[in-house]
This record gives C-alpha cells, structure tokens and sequence, in this order.
C-alpha cells in the first residue's frame, strides 16, 4: 500500500457531517488509483449480482472481462466466416469465368453462365432478359427473351441503369417479369443491368431466403460477372447493321461473303 497521504474528502473537512454516496463516487473518479496496493479491499467490496446475491468488485470485473472477449471472438468468428465466404465466391466466380471464355458463340455463353450461376452460387432463380434499344443481333434474339425499352419501362424501369446493381426485396410485378414462372420461388433478388450491343443485358438472380440479397451488401462479384459476359459478348454481338473493330458492317460492304 502506498504510504502517499490521501486528500480529505470536501464532506470531511466540517466534523459531524457525514459522507454521502455522491462523495465517494466523486472522490474515487478524481483519484482512479485510489484501489493500486489495495488488493485486500477490492476483495471485500460488494457489488449487487441481480438475482444471484452480491459478488465481489474483482469477481465483477472477472465477468465483464469475460464478456468482452466472448464479444470480440464471436466478432473475430465472423470475420473468418466472412473471409470463407468471400474465398469461396472468387473460386466459383474465377471458375465459372474461365469456362465462358472457353465457350463460343453467344447462346451457349448465355447458357452456361445460367446453370454455372444456379449450380454453382446457391440460387434458387437465375433468369435473363433482352431490353432492347436499338435492335439486337439474330443470336442474342435466339438466345434471350427480348422486350423493347417501352415495354420493359412501365415494369422494371428503374431496374434499367447500367452499371446499377439493386439488391433486396422485390415488388410482384417486378418478381413476374423478371422470374416469369418462378416468382414463387424469389424472396430476395440481385438485379443486375448490363450494357451490350443493341440494348441491355437484364440478369436477375433469385433466393428463396429474404436476406440472402439485402440492398446493404457487397455486389463486387456480381458486378464482375456481369462486365465480364459483357465484354465477351461484346466480340460476337453486333446491332443490327453494326460494326466490328476495323470490320465491315454486318451483311454489306465489297466482297461479303457472310449470311444474314
């Protein structure tokens, strides 16, 4: 115990008047070291434990300290869940990018990405839609359902911003038009807009659990995806009387040879 002599307590300095609790609890935050060396003390202080009586200051501060590492582990516990997940996201993602490179042509790329996405990412719903602005090419039409911007407006419109990922729940006409025959199956949705040749690309992914998509998530693999099939459909879809790179327009120019 330190032998430092202790200032008096303001209640102390007229003898006869007594302490009260807002004195102590006063006197002991000006003097947080009043307990160093006192050991023996904070054994003897009791503090009330609800229903279970008292226990000591040194049990009480046993507890809370017990309780702020249970904190910090479960905080800790998903952080690594977090982790895993993510891990595993970028394994199907890079997985499934790699096998639509090694795809061709359009339909069967389109293919693909559908039964990689519901096989491969716990979806209970994928679905796909043409909105068209400008004209698609014949293989995207064969591909793809196709609605015009005008009609797809009234419905989805908001969901038509490209690059505009929108997560959550979802209204029944929205639901209808995105998941025609499975609506049923969709509680929560991750729509995605994606600009290619023509119009958009609308991909829609579908969940059973309401919080599997929620509007507060992270939508980095998704948007991978979809600028990656993007960027691949960009080689082989054209507009109608569209251009490739340092090409000639589809079905004209000198000495064409190709089919419509």
């Amino acid at each position: 115990m330190s032998d430092k002599p202790l200032p008096r307590l303001a209640s102390t300095a007229n003898s006869g008047e007594s302490l009260s609790a807002e004195d102590v609890a006063t006197y002991l935050r000006d003097h947080p070291d009043f307990f160093v060396g006192r050991d023996a003390l904070l054994g003897e202080l009791l503090l009330p434990h609800g229903s279970t009586g008292s226990v000591s200051l040194v049990e009480r501060q046993l507890k809370v300290l017990r309780e702020r590492n249970q904190s910090m582990r479960r905080r800790l516990n998903e952080m690594v869940r977090t982790a895993r997940q993510n891990h595993r996201l970028f394994e199907r993602t890079l997985e499934l990018t790699l096998r639509l490179m090694e795809t061709a042509g359009t339909e069967a790329r389109l293919r693909r990405l559908e039964d990689g996405l519901t096989s491969g990412f716990d979806l209970d719903a994928v679905a796909m839609h043409g909105i068209e602005t400008e004209g698609f090419s014949p293989d995207l039409r064969r591909a793809i359902a196709v609605t015009s911007e005008a009609d797809a407006q009234p419905t989805v419109g908001h969901l038509l911003r490209p690059g505009r990922i929108v997560c959550g729940l979802l209204r029944e006409p929205e639901l209808a038009f995105l998941f025609a025959g499975q609506e049923a199956d969709v509680a929560s949705a991750a729509v995605m807009p994606v600009e290619v040749p023509g119009g958009l690309l609308l991909l829609a992914l579908g969940s059973r659990d309401p919080n599997h998509f929620t509007p507060d998530m992270g939508t980095m693999f998704v948007r991978f995806l979809g600028d990656a099939i993007a960027r691949m459909l960009m080689q082989e879809i054209l507009p109608v009387g569209g251009t490739p790179l340092g090409g000639t327009p589809v079905g004209g120019g000198a000495g064409s040879t190709g089919t419509a």
